[in-house]
Order: C-alpha cells, then sequence, then structure tokens
C-alpha cells in the first residue's frame, strides 16, 4: 500500500513538472511583444524629441528595460484602442497605408504579457527601432532638401494664438533644378508650434476650392504623418521658388514662456519619371456659426466636380469643437458611399487618410463632407472653449474651421511642370 501511494505521488509530481513546463513553454513574453511594438508604436515612442509632427512620445518602448516599467499601463492602453491613434471606423481596416490598428490577437497579446508578469523570454536589450522603409529621424527616409528658418523666430511670453508668415527663398545651391517632390516632413522647431502650411510662390489650378489652397505644397498638424506620395505622382518645386511657412503658434501666455522657433522641412525627390501632378484642396466652409451650449452642431459643405478626379488622401480638420466627420461621395449613377467616417475626431490627432490605392471619382462626383461640433458645457471643462459665446471661422484655436481637405490628381492627365496637373 505504502509503495503504490509513492508511486502515485512520483506520477503527480512528474505530470505536474510537465504542466509546469508546458506551461512556462506556452507563456507569453516580449519576444512575443517585440515585433509588434516594433511594426506599430517605436516610430514615436523613441527618443527623438518632436517624433510625428510635433507629436512628443512621453516614454521610449525600444527594450524589455524600457517597456518593462509600462507593461501594464501599454496594454490597458491598447485594450480601450486609444493607443496606437487611429479615429476611422473599423469598415475602413486595410484601406488607408497610415493605419495605426492592432488585431485582437495582437492586442491579447499584450494583455496576456502584462497579467502574466511581463516575462523577458529570451529578448536581448538591443534597440527596437520603427519597422519601417524610413530613416530612424526622418519617416521619408534620408532627405534629399532639408529648408530651415533662415533664422529662428521669437514666440513673445505673451502669446497664446499667433500666426505669422516666415518667408525662405530656395538658392541655386539648395535646388539648382526644377523637382518633382515624392515626400515631405515637417519638423517643428519648438513646442509652440500647432501647426504648419507652406505655400510657393508657384500658383496653380486648383478645382475652384478657395484661394488659400493655391500654392499650397502642404501641411501638418499634431500627429499628421509625413506625405509620401507612391510611384508615378509627386508635387512640383521649381527651382527658386519662395517658400512661405505659415505658422500657427499655440501656448499658454506668461511671464518666461517665450520660445524661440526653428522649425524646418524636408523632402524626397523622384528619381523616377512623374506623370501625374497631385492638388491639394478643401471642401469646406468659410461663413458659418456654431451656436452657443449645444452639443450637436452639424455643417455641411459639397464640391461637384466636373471632370475626373483621383483622390489620393482625405483630411479633416476643425478646432477643439470638432467631435466628428464623414466624406461621402454621390456618383453620377445615383450610388453613393462613404469614403471615410470619424466618429471620434481627435484635435490632438490630426490625421491625414493616404489611400492604399488611389480612389477614381468620376465626372458629376458629388463630394459631401459633414463635421459635427459641441459647444457645450462638458467640452469647455475638457478643452478648456468658452461654451457660452458663437464661434465662427477664425484660425485661433478657440474659434473653428471646417475643411475637408483632399489630395487629388486629375484622373488621365499628364503632369506639366508646376501646371498642377492642367
Amino acid at each position: 500500500m505504502k509503495r503504490r501511494v509513492l508511486w502515485m505521488m512520483s506520477v503527480l509530481l512528474v505530470v505536474g513538472c510537465w504542466s509546469a513546463l508546458a506551461a512556462d513553454q506556452d507563456a507569453v513574453t516580449f519576444d512575443d511583444v517585440r515585433p509588434i511594438l516594433q511594426e506599430n508604436c517605436t516610430v514615436c515612442h523613441r527618443p527623438a524629441g518632436n517624433n510625428v509632427m510635433g507629436m512628443v512620445a512621453p516614454m521610449p518602448l525600444r527594450t524589455y528595460q524600457e517597456v518593462r516599467p509600462w507593461a501594464k499601463a501599454v496594454a490597458r492602453q491598447v485594450q480601450q484602442r486609444t493607443m496606437p491613434p487611429w479615429h476611422a471606423t473599423s469598415e475602413f481596416a486595410g484601406v488607408f497605408l497610415n493605419e495605426r490598428t492592432l488585431s485582437n490577437e495582437e492586442i491579447a497579446t499584450f494583455v496576456d504579457w502584462a497579467s502574466s508578469g511581463a516575462a523577458r523570454g529570451e529578448s536581448t536589450d538591443d534597440i527596437v527601432e520603427a519597422d519601417s522603409e524610413g530613416s530612424p529621424e526622418w519617416q521619408i527616409g534620408t532627405p534629399d532638401l532639408i529648408v530651415p528658418f533662415e533664422e529662428a523666430y521669437f514666440v513673445s511670453d505673451d502669446v497664446e494664438d499667433q500666426y505669422a508668415t516666415v518667408v525662405v527663398r530656395l538658392t541655386e545651391e539648395q535646388l539648382p533644378e526644377d523637382r518633382w517632390i515624392q515626400g515631405m516632413e515637417f519638423r517643428p522647431g519648438s513646442e509652440a508650434v500647432h501647426h504648419i502650411v507652406i505655400f510657393t510662390d508657384d500658383k496653380r489650378e486648383s478645382l475652384g476650392f478657395p484661394a488659400m489652397a493655391q500654392g499650397m505644397l502642404g501641411g501638418m498638424g499634431p500627429g499628421t504623418d509625413a506625405t509620401i506620395f507612391p510611384e508615378g505622382y509627386g508635387r512640383f518645386l521649381r527651382a527658386g521658388s519662395t517658400i512661405m511657412f505659415n505658422m500657427h503658434y499655440h501656448k499658454e501666455p506668461g511671464p518666461g514662456t517665450g520660445v524661440y522657433d526653428h522649425s524646418r522641412i524636408a523632402f524626397k525627390f523622384h528619381d523616377k519619371p512623374v506623370e501625374h501632378a497631385v492638388n491639394w484642396g478643401a471642401v469646406g466652409l468659410m461663413n458659418f456659426s456654431i451656436p452657443p451650449n449645444n452639443s450637436n452642431v452639424e455643417l455641411v459643405a459639397e464640391e461637384t466636380f466636373d471632370r475626373e478626379i483621383t483622390l489620393m488622401a482625405l483630411f479633416p480638420h476643425t478646432h477643439l469643437r470638432g467631435k466628428a466627420s464623414r466624406y461621402t461621395a454621390y456618383y453620377p449613377d445615383g450610388s453613393q458611399e462613404v469614403l471615410l467616417d470619424v466618429p471620434n475626431y481627435d484635435f490632438d490627432w490630426q490625421t491625414n487618410y493616404i489611400y492604399r490605392e488611389p480612389r477614381v471619382l468620376p465626372a458629376g462626383t458629388r463630394l459631401e463632407v459633414r463635421m459635427w461640433y459641441d459647444n457645450s458645457k462638458e467640452r469647455g471643462d475638457l478643452t478648456g472653449i468658452d461654451p457660452s459665446r458663437t464661434v465662427g471661422f477664425g484660425q485661433p484655436t478657440t474659434d473653428e474651421m471646417m475643411l475637408g481637405w483632399i489630395d487629388y490628381t486629375y484622373t488621365g492627365v499628364e503632369a506639366v511642370a508646376g501646371s498642377g496637373g492642367r
């Protein structure tokens, strides 16, 4: 009897050891988490200052030692789908090139890793860099031309909102010949920069959009990805052009808050012929009124295209009261299609939704842009706005805008240098 008991105890001990070993082998470790971080997170979460167009990630997440203290916090953020930041609805999964989302399996990997003790696994502490074709410093890769301010611009202590234009004329040494732009990436030179739009003195046709779109090369807001055009598509930059940086500075005013700003833009040029000139325009309103103490104000703008165009990207833009946006195409055959639905617009993450495959809109298509605004006390408590006043179009952050920007080309029209695709 005693031998039988001992035999049974031995069997249970062996089974227990094998079970523990199997559990250890199945446990999620940093080896499983690391590739997800590399693909989705470290492009921002690295010690490089202004990582994504002015957005500074609060901590690096490249090594086990860097990630381990934040394991539970990271798991919570990805489980709530607040990180990585992406605000289009799930029906557009796979549509946009710069989509930042995690699969259910990837989210479960983070949660399981954090809840099981955040084990290291076989991982070393080699630096995990972003899994992209860009260089560690630039999303567009190594730039062919970087254009900085000629001298720093001082944003004084008393400034809360300020617009300024900084003019830089390209020298022959900087740009000896006309080039087609493949990529553009802004690098704000201070934390006071809210957004930048750059113009050139080389005007081009812009579908009938507001005159403010003429001569635009591009722009950025907090969290906006770099602009990268596919092969065969680009924007024209003429040698000797004047580049005008339209700067919006926003900060808390007060003694000692003044800063020097030395922003810059980087260009990467095509080394192959460009067939399609990409323009920039906005379907939007400049004459509207948002009443006080109203949590759901809807504004609608539309544009009907008299010729076929190809959409490259969609970029909804509002200020602090904006809460949602939607682009809808109404086709000449009577059908309609939602091109983009952003139910939770985030002023601090202004995303340019770049198509993986450009979309052709036939002549006669009506593009409708709807945006919703919240001018309530609850919104005021969250953002600092004054909900008691009527708000219209204005440049300050505390006023509003209603602009549904689009990148587009004229389908089938060959690019002509400086023509904008006419």
